[in-house]
């Protein structure tokens, strides 16, 4: 894991798609909250952060298949 978990999660946004996967609507969620913690790196930090905000309520179970993702990707 050489970048952040924000710059990775950013390669699964499809704007503009009429049906998207839930990975690219969670990875739009990401991109539009200006308070994701963008340059964080560690699953603490950022499932804590999505845990305590309500619009990531039913992406937990995304976030947990990108995190894995994520983690295996370098």
């Amino acid at each position: 894991m050489t970048q952040p978990f924000y710059q990775y999660v950013q390669k699964y946004r499809q704007s503009g798609t009429r049906h998207p996967k839930p990975e690219a609507e969670f990875a739009e969620l990401v991109y539009t909250d200006g308070d994701f913690p963008k340059s964080a790196m560690d699953f603490q930090t950022i499932s804590e952060y999505l845990e305590l905000t309500p619009r990531y309520s039913s992406s937990v179970a995304v976030f947990d298949e990108i995190w894995h993702h994520y983690e295996n990707h370098e």
